[in-house]
C-alpha cells in the first residue's frame, strides 16, 4: 500500500507539472498585453481577438491530440504536445509584428488544448478506481498554480527585464517537464494491453454508437457550459467590479484575494467524488456557482462582493476539476483519448462565443443581467449531468 501511495504521488506531481505550465502559457499573454499593444500599435479589436487567438489553437489541439493519443500512446502524444507548447512560447519572444505573434499563439493554443486532456487520460490510467477521483481532482488543481506562477513570473519579469524575456523564463520550464516526462515516465500499461489503431472519423462514429451517444452527449453539453461560463465570467470579472463602481486597483486586489479560495474547493470536490459520487458532486457545485454569481450581481457592499467572489471562485474551480476527472472515465481505452480530446474541444467553441457574447450583453444590457444569463449555463450544468450522466465511482476504466 506505501509502494503504491508513493507512485501515485510520484506521477501526480509528474503530470501536475507540466499541466500548470498549460495554465501558465494560456495566462500569458493577458499580462503584457498593454506592453505588447504599444509596441505593435494594436487597436482594441486587434489586442482582443490576440488574446483570444490561443483558443483558435486549442480546439485543434483537442480535436486531433486526443484521437493522437490513441493511435501512438499516451506518453508520445503528451511529449510532442509539450514539444510544441514550449518551442512556441520560446519564439513568440522573437515576434517582429502582431501577426507573428498570433499565429504562434495559435500555436501555442494548440500545445496546450492538448496537453490538457491528454494529462487526464495518462493520469486515469495509472490510478486505482478507488481514488482516481481525487487523484484527478489534485490533478486540476495545478491549474490554479499555473495561474498564480504566471502572475508571479509576471510581476517578478516583466517590469525589469519586459515581455520578451516573460515569455522565455515561461518556455524554459515547459521544455524541462518534457525532458523529464520522456527520461522518467512510462507508456500507461492499459494503453498497451487495449489499444486498437482507429481513424479520427471512426472514433467520432464510435462515440456516437447507440452505446455511448447518450454519455458523448451529457459530455459535450457538460463541457460547452462549463467553458461558456467559466470564461464568460473570469476573463470578464475586472470589466464587471469596474462596471460596479469599483476602481482597477481595487478590483485588481478583490480578484487576487478571492482567487485563493479556488485551492479549497478543489480539495473539498476532490474529497466528495470518491466518498458520495462524481455526478452529486458537479451537480451541487454547478448549483452553488449559479447561485453565488446571481449573489455576486446583486452585491453593494465590497464585503458582500468578496464573499460572492470567493464562492464562485471556490464551486466553479471544484466543478472544474469533476468535470476534467469525469470525462476521462466513461470510455473505452481505444477511444478514451478520442472522447476526451473531442469534447474538450467542442467546449473550446464556447471559450469564443461566451465571452465574445458577454461583450455585447455588456454593451446593451446591465450588469445584473449579463451576469443572470452566465448563471444559467452552471444551471443546464446540473440538469445535464443529473439527466445524461453516468455515475464513474468506483469503476474499473473499460
Amino acid at each position: 500500500m506505501e509502494k503504491r501511495v508513493g507512485s501515485t504521488l510520484f506521477f501526480l506531481i509528474a503530470i501536475g507539472v507540466p499541466y500548470a505550465f498549460a495554465a501558465l502559457t494560456l495566462l500569458l499573454i493577458s499580462l503584457p498585453l498593454p506592453l505588447i499593444s504599444e509596441e505593435f500599435g494594436l487597436p482594441g479589436v486587434l489586442a482582443g481577438f490576440l488574446a483570444g487567438s490561443v483558443f483558435i489553437g486549442m480546439f485543434i489541439g483537442a480535436t486531433s491530440f486526443g484521437w493522437l493519443a490513441d493511435r501512438v500512446g499516451r506518453k508520445k502524444a503528451l511529449q510532442i504536445a509539450l514539444l510544441i507548447l514550449g518551442l512556441s512560447t520560446l519564439l513568440c519572444s522573437f515576434s517582429t509584428d502582431w501577426l507573428q505573434l498570433i499565429l504562434l499563439r495559435v500555436l501555442t493554443g494548440i500545445g496546450i488544448g492538448s496537453t490538457i486532456p491528454l494529462c487526464f487520460v495518462y493520469l486515469s490510467e495509472f490510478t486505482e478506481p478507488s481514488t482516481r477521483g481525487r487523484v484527478l481532482v489534485l490533478l486540476d488543481s495545478f491549474w490554479a498554480y499555473g495561474w498564480i506562477l504566471a502572475t508571479l513570473l509576471g510581476f517578478l519579469v516583466i517590469p525589469g527585464f519586459g515581455w520578451r524575456t516573460y515569455f522565455v523564463s515561461s518556455a524554459i520550464p515547459v521544455l524541462a517537464s518534457l525532458a523529464i516526462l520522456h527520461y522518467f515516465l512510462p507508456e500507461t500499461p492499459l494503453y498497451l494491453a487495449k489499444a486498437k489503431k482507429i481513424s479520427p472519423l471512426s472514433a467520432l462514429k464510435q462515440l456516437w454508437s447507440k452505446d455511448l451517444r447518450k454519455i458523448t452527449a451529457g459530455i459535450w453539453v457538460m463541457w460547452f457550459f462549463i467553458v461558456y461560463g467559466y470564461y464568460s465570467f473570469f476573463l470578464w470579472i475586472i470589466g464587471y467590479m469596474r462596471k460596479i463602481g469599483y476602481p482597477l486597483p481595487e478590483a485588481y486586489f478583490y480578484n487576487l484575494l478571492t482567487s485563493l479560495a479556488q485551492i479549497p474547493g478543489y480539495f473539498l470536490a476532490a474529497l466528495l467524488v470518491d466518498r458520495v459520487g462524481r455526478k452529486p458532486t458537479l451537480i451541487g457545485f454547478s448549483a452553488a456557482t449559479a447561485i453565488s454569481i446571481l449573489g455576486f450581481s446583486l452585491s453593494k457592499t465590497p464585503l458582500e462582493l468578496v464573499l460572492w467572489l470567493s464562492l464562485i471562485d471556490f464551486f466553479c474551480l471544484g466543478a472544474w476539476g469533476v468535470v476534467m476527472t469525469y470525462t476521462a472515465e466513461p470510455f473505452p481505452t481505444y477511444i478514451r483519448g478520442a472522447g476526451y480530446g473531442f469534447a474538450s474541444g467542442f467546449g473550446r467553441i464556447a471559450g469564443i462565443v461566451g465571452p465574445t457574447l458577454t461583450g455585447y450583453m455588456l454593451s446593451r444590457l446591465s450588469v445584473e443581467r449579463t451576469l443572470q444569463v452566465i448563471s444559467i449555463a452552471f444551471i443546464v450544468i446540473a440538469l445535464d449531468i443529473a439527466v445524461l450522466g453516468v455515475e464513474t465511482r468506483g469503476r474499473e476504466l473499460k
